[in-house]
């Protein structure tokens, strides 16, 4: 006796698949069609994310004498994500932006901008991220964060560079007022030396506020590098949940039509 051949077989199977599949295609097609049509309806029903990014420097405190870096809050990247998680500062940005604050908390995040982690003596652009369903919403919060941020780690720098203005104001009214005298003569020969060395002191002085107060204005004083701006970034896929779908919808017509038969068979099996 000849032992069975297991190519054989393996073609009835095969055939018998087919025959299948051939006599019940309505069954893949409908499985594809419903696939398609639950994916479009899952799609639809799929909710829009908008997200907000801004980049914020935090500013690098000085001494006075602008030679030693000053370790503070600014210095710190984790204060932002304290300050932007806080109760006051969430109610006040979602003020801003006309939204409730319900759906600001938990929608908040930050993080160093890579590239740019902390060292000692440096301070890191730290990136602050706003997400929610309205564009305008998250817009306008990200941008208020990081306004109160900016207010929260920069009040040394303020006070800086109010000292140094009011500075800058007083040595430009001291030449001014010794231009006037000057140019009203009546001064002696000494008196013009003095005032000669005076003036050129001032100015020296002013020099230096001026010189000050920049660095004071761009280096000390945190500010927002980027301002934000909402980008969809849409929760689900319409294209790929339809074809997703699709693809599991055919899967079971077509398993549909293989078990059909063998399900029917024991279906009208006497019991």
């Amino acid at each position: 006796m000849s032992a069975p051949d297991p190519d054989a077989e393996r073609e009835v199977d095969l055939r018998s698949y087919l025959s299948a599949l051939t006599l019940r295609w309505w069954l893949p097609a409908a499985g594809l069609v419903g696939g398609i049509i639950i994916g479009l309806l899952i799609s639809l029903g799929g909710r829009q994310v908008w997200t907000a990014n801004t980049t914020v420097y935090l500013g690098q405190p000085l001494s006075p004498t602008g030679g030693v870096q000053l370790q503070s809050l600014a210095t710190n990247p984790s204060t932002v994500g304290q300050i932007i998680h806080s109760e006051a500062a969430l109610r006040q940005a979602a003020r801003e932006a006309q939204m409730p604050v319900g759906k600001l908390r938990g929608h908040v995040s930050s993080r160093p901008v890579s590239g740019s982690l902390t060292r000692l003596g440096q301070t890191p652009e730290v990136l602050i991220s706003v997400t929610g369903s309205a564009p305008r919403h998250v817009q306008v919060a990200a941008n208020g964060l990081a306004r109160i941020v900016i207010a929260n780690t920069s009040k040394y720098a303020d006070k800086l560079i109010a000292s140094w203005q009011a500075q800058v104001s007083a040595y430009t009214q001291s030449l001014k007022t010794i231009d006037e005298q000057v140019a009203k003569g009546g001064l002696s020969a000494t008196d013009k030396l003095i005032v000669t060395i005076q003036r050129a002191q001032f100015a020296d002085q002013l020099t230096t506020a001026k010189q000050q107060l920049a660095v004071a204005q761009e280096v000390e004083l945190g500010q927002q590098v980027t301002f934000a701006a909402a980008t969809k970034t849409t929760a689900k896929s319409r294209r790929n949940t339809v074809i997703v779908a699709a693809l599991l919808g055919l899967l079971l017509g077509i398993f549909a039509a293989l078990l059909w038969e063998p399900v029917g068979r024991i279906v009208r099996r006497p019991a």
